[in-house]
């Protein structure tokens, strides 16, 4: 039986991918010996084939870089997500532990009476206490903060510190008074930017200099009371 062309080509597909069984790859490499038709259609079809492969490499390559440049992108969206994250909390963290607003005298609620301090409003966490290196003057003063809470105050006044309550504590947890205060002050705010000022004298051993600067503040201060 004779195989035609139309066969054979047919054929060549499967040919070409090397799929055919050993019976038809030989008819058709039998057919090619004879037919010069047939011979440059194999090539034409070789030439296409590997066109498209050409392609899909191509194809296969250009996939892989948007891939990657898909991956890079979402490594980048996460790391800024991240960043913005970190940026929010640390924004949110210095508000809430660093945002401290210096309070007035009036506005802190303070007040002496019957050689007590006391405030009209919630001080706790708001109060500060200052001693001179000598241990004579006492400068208070609050601030105001989100982390110290409510600032108003329910039921009756605060007792901050009984002036005639004495003890020998450079720095009482209690509302009692070290003996040897004679003197407390309310720091203004400008004296409270010279505070720190006055703690590194002190820690320096710079007495006079330290000095100057609490009668500076003094000056600057309210007197609540004297003994």
């Amino acid at each position: 039986m004779k195989i035609t062309c139309d066969v054979i080509q047919d054929l060549m597909p499967s040919y070409i991918d090397g799929i055919l069984s050993e019976d038809s790859k030989v008819l058709v490499e039998e057919h090619m010996g004879t037919c010069q038709e047939c011979r440059k259609m194999l090539e034409i079809m070789k030439e296409e084939q590997g066109k498209e492969q050409n392609q899909m490499r191509s194809s296969a390559a250009t996939l892989k870089k948007i891939r990657k440049k898909l991956i890079v992108r979402r490594v980048l969206t996460a790391t800024v997500a991240v960043i913005l994250t970190l940026i929010v909390a640390a924004a949110g963290y210095n508000h809430w532990y660093f945002n401290e607003k210096y309070m007035t005298l009036e506005d802190s609620g303070m007040y002496v009476k019957d050689n007590c301090l006391y405030s009209s409003n919630n001080l706790i966490n708001r109060m500060k206490v200052q001693y001179t290196e000598d241990g004579k003057t006492e400068f208070v003063y609050a601030i105001d903060a989100p982390y110290a809470g409510t600032l108003e105050l329910k039921g009756n006044d605060m007792l901050l510190q009984d002036f005639s309550k004495k003890t020998e504590e450079l720095s009482p947890e209690d509302d009692s008074t070290p003996e040897t205060v004679k003197e407390v002050y309310y720091m203004s705010e400008e004296a409270q930017k010279k505070s720190l000022e006055l703690t590194e004298l002190e820690a320096k051993g710079d007495l006079d200099a330290a000095e100057k600067i609490v009668d500076e503040m003094k000056q600057e201060s309210k007197l609540i009371w004297a003994e």
